[in-house]
């Protein structure tokens, strides 16, 4: 573990005080050292996504895609830009299940590791979202990564009559704390109502991103998806993961853990109608990849494995049970399934099918 992101923040609160909880986060994730200077996911990194758990979920997504082609007539070639595409999993899944589409794919990784790693597959890798220009015709994909842009942190002041507080972060000793101070106006607003020690977590560069992609986007979809909620409601506490095992404690040892909050999808939606975009969802994963055909894909692998154990390939067939079970991840209503899938749209482009609540 690097002692890089510490010195760094400490630095920073030398020279100016308290810094606010954005600004230490930006340093502990992406900084030198950071947590995402090496890609950190998968079964050996410190969490999965879903293109980690199983090929399934980039071919039921690539329908969805193929899908959005067609709605845009086919465009050649088909733009993908996928933002914070980490070590490639998903874009390698995608490019493999889109035959006969012509895709220019795009992926944008901050992550000087997650770069290294992109090299490797046929695609263009830029580091900054701003560098894909505008007149985007096609569709940017976003998986996972809302959560981790730096926000800061409201919380409703215990104090009667007082509005809230941010949630600043200083140094004690050893120790990096929380301290509260005034909440500017602009952050109050954005964190609606709070009852006394309710937290909300403000994600500037989740609006700016969103605003980003209307400018960018001359025709075609966003596909943004991550975990938070869409009734406006302040978001859980803060936490991070480290080793697949939940941290709590998100000040202590900066750069070991992934810092997360649900991500505000309402604030999102709003903010694209005001720059022209259309929203359709925001839905869960569960009932999204249901839409796309988990449920045939499920009843065939099933099939599949009872063929086995009737020829007598009985390791075959335990493969493939485990296999589907790591699979069922995706749509499991208290995990991966809890996922949303919001779609911004440039105006006139249809909602697919596919974001229709599906059966069980």
């Amino acid at each position: 573990m690097s002692d890089l992101p510490a010195q760094a923040i400490r630095a920073a609160i030398s020279l100016r005080g308290p810094i606010s909880f954005a600004e230490f986060m930006d340093i502990a994730l992406y900084g030198p050292g950071g947590f995402y200077e090496r890609p950190p996911v998968g079964e050996a990194g410190h969490f999965v996504t879903s293109p980690h758990v199983h090929p399934v979920f980039a071919e039921l997504l690539a329908r969805g895609i193929r899908d959005l082609w067609e709605a845009m007539g086919a465009p050649d070639p088909l733009r993908i830009l996928e933002l914070g595409a980490g070590d490639g999993t998903l874009a390698s899944g995608l490019l493999e299940a889109l035959p006969g589409v012509p895709v220019d794919y795009v992926a944008v990784e901050r992550s000087p590791g997650a770069r290294a790693s992109l090299a490797a597959l046929p695609v263009r890798v830029l580091e900054r979202v701003e560098d894909a220009g505008a007149g985007l015709q096609g569709a940017v994909l976003a998986n996972e990564l809302l959560d981790n842009l730096p926000f800061h942190r409201v919380r409703g002041s215990g104090r009667a009559g007082e509005g809230p507080v941010e949630v600043l972060v200083d140094a004690e000793g050893d120790r990096f704390v929380e301290v509260e101070t005034p909440c500017p106006p602009e952050l109050a607003a954005a964190a609606g109502s709070l009852r006394p020690g309710q937290e909300a977590a403000v994600s500037p560069g989740a609006r700016e991103l969103v605003r980003r992609l209307a400018g960018q986007l001359e025709r075609g979809y966003a596909l943004l998806i991550d975990y938070g909620d869409a009734s406006g409601q302040p978001a859980g506490p803060v936490h991070g993961y480290s080793r697949h095992r939940l941290v709590a404690e998100v000040l202590e040892h900066p750069g070991a853990s992934d810092i997360t909050a649900a991500v505000d999808f309402a604030a999102l939606v709003e903010t694209a109608a005001g720059h022209g975009l259309e929203a359709h969802g925001p839905a869960t994963q569960r009932d999204v990849l249901l839409a796309l055909g988990y449920g045939d894909w499920a009843t065939a692998q099933r099939s599949t494995q009872a063929a086995h154990l009737g020829e007598g390939r009985g390791a075959e067939a335990v493969r493939l049970w485990a296999a589907r079970s790591r699979a069922s991840l995706l749509v499991e209503g208290s995990g991966l399934g809890a996922l949303r899938w919001l779609l911004l749209a440039t105006p006139g482009l249809p909602a697919p099918a596919w974001l229709a609540p599906a059966p069980d």
